[in-house]
């Protein structure tokens, strides 16, 4: 299951939402896709980590299953990682 690194708390926190990730199998690989969200949708994962929510959709969970999702404010946007778990 993602994880949420420690020093993501704050800047999820900040943007005052949960955070939705959905996946796309293309012929490249996968495409993620990172937006805003209030609560999650019907068959979405909910990963929580003091407070802070994202929510993932079914290819998104397991694509990202391994990771660790870093959450970096600067300024007016945010910068996202992901880190496999074992690093």
């Amino acid at each position: 299951m993602l994880e949420i690194h420690e020093d993501a708390v704050e800047p999820l926190k900040e943007m005052g939402t949960g955070l939705r990730i959905t996946a796309q199998e293309t012929d490249d690989g996968v495409e993620l896709q990172i937006d805003d969200a209030t609560e999650p949708q019907d068959g979405d994962e909910v990963v929580e980590r003091d407070g802070a929510q994202v929510y993932l959709d079914g290819i998104a969970a397991e694509v990202l299953a391994d990771q660790v999702l870093g959450v970096h404010a600067h300024g007016d946007h945010f910068h996202f990682t992901f880190d496999d778990q074992s690093a």
